[in-house]
């Protein structure tokens, strides 16, 4: 059963927008730009620079490939009533019920500014690990609403804990 707080708290959502237009566009230009470099060499130097041409593309695209396997997918939390929901744009679906949550983590820079909020779970396999989540606070766009809105929502068997880093 959910409690009274987080069914109060039913529907709040949470969005983490991924990757910013902005830092698409800038990586986009500036890959383009050191292909750009890499053929004019490739040009200049004529037939003896192919091998090296090559390589230098087959390292551009891993780059690429790289740069996409970290990109930072969309994502939304949502406290549902019997549920914390958080939902890929990829389709990954994490969700642990409110009696599951053992244990909610936020950390602080010294200066008081949060940053980040990690959800544990009891894990239901043995395969499932304990922590279930972790956002940044770059990652989400009001982590302090978010901590706000869990610390009313979650049950009194879960652990609320605050932590100082980076001293």
């Amino acid at each position: 059963m959910a409690t009274q707080a987080a069914t109060e708290g039913q529907g709040q959502v949470f969005v983490g927008p991924g990757l910013s237009p902005l830092k698409r566009n800038i990586t986009i230009i500036a890959v383009a730009g050191i292909i750009i470099v890499v053929l004019a060499i490739a040009i200049h130097q004529g037939t003896g620079a192919i091998g090296s041409t090559i390589v230098a593309m087959l390292l551009i695209i891993g780059f690429i490939l790289f740069l996409r396997m970290i990109a930072p997918v969309p994502f939304t939390i949502t406290l549902e009533p019997e549920a914390l929901v958080k939902r890929s744009e990829n389709g990954e679906v994490i969700e642990v019920r409110w009696e599951d949550l053992t244990r909610i983590k936020e950390e602080f820079f010294p200066n008081g500014k949060r940053i980040s909020v990690i959800v544990y779970r009891k894990p239901a396999t043995p395969e499932q690990k304990t922590k279930a989540w972790a956002v940044y606070r770059d990652d989400v766009t009001d982590i302090d609403s978010l901590a706000e809105a869990l610390k009313k929502a979650i049950p009194e068997t879960c652990e609320w804990k605050s932590e100082t880093v980076h001293d």
